[in-house]
């Protein structure tokens, strides 16, 4: 997406975050299945400015989209950058969670 629109001239940039899902409607809600997501953002204008588009999920940005970073590609934003250096024995386990604070 981002490719065609900047073939149309237009900004448009990376951004990357969390999503927080919904489950379906009388199924309870699965912690610990949010993960990191990425969608598009458009230049529309100093009236409207930057307008988020998620074309995986097939909607305008709301507020289940958690902005990490913006960027022009993945490689500017990327959510996870460094080194571990430990025993082969050791290992790293990352896990995301994105609840809704009432």
């Amino acid at each position: 997406m981002i490719a065609g629109l900047r073939g149309l001239g237009l900004p448009a940039a990376y951004v990357s975050g969390y999503l927080r899902t919904i489950p379906p409607p009388g199924q309870p809600r699965l912690q610990g299945a949010d993960a990191t997501h990425a969608w598009v953002s458009l230049w529309c204008g100093a009236e409207l400015g930057w307008v988020d588009f998620d074309p995986t999920n097939d909607l305008l940005v709301a507020n289940d989209h958690i902005v990490l970073a913006m960027g022009r590609d993945f490689s500017d934003v990327s959510p996870v950058d460094g080194i571990i250096v430990g025993s082969p024995k050791q290992k790293l386990g990352v896990a995301v969670d994105v609840l809704l604070v009432e």
